[in-house]
């Protein structure tokens, strides 16, 4: 088999996910906020207060990536940073940072069920399956 765009899981996954950040970010920039912003703070809201380090290994990106997404949403008031010791601090979302997140955390709940309605609940179940054993099989 060649490897064409079309027929190209990366491709599609990347194309897809560049699409849905894209349209994300414009419904959300009213709340001053980006698709890796809210992505953090989904994070601290469903595991509590974590380190950088914990973040960039749920989100799987490089923590130089989470350490300026961190300091950005600092700069808005959006989270805090708590000192662990010298070298360490863990990050909690502000009371604004949770309003503005709840806010986002709806326009995410629409895209939610927006993909839903294109997909009937098997072929939902099975992407979120297969999806699931690539990101397993490449951790």
């Amino acid at each position: 088999m060649e490897l064409h765009l079309n027929n190209s899981v990366a491709y599609a996954l990347a194309t897809t996910l560049n699409l849905l950040r894209k349209r994300f970010n414009s419904k959300i920039s009213c709340l001053n906020l980006s698709s890796e912003q809210y992505g953090v703070l989904k994070i601290i809201d469903e595991k509590g207060s974590l380190t950088p380090t914990n973040i960039a290994q749920i989100l799987q990106r490089d923590k130089a990536t989470i350490t300026r997404i961190i300091n950005s949403l600092e700069k808005k008031g959006f989270i805090v940073k708590k000192k662990i010791n010298n070298r360490s601090f863990v990050v909690e979302m502000s009371k604004e940072g949770y309003e503005q997140f709840k806010n986002a955390d709806k326009i995410a709940l629409e895209f939610h069920k927006k993909i839903k309605e294109v997909l009937s609940e098997k072929e939902f179940d099975l992407l979120l399956d297969s999806l699931n054993k690539i990101k397993k099989e490449f951790e």
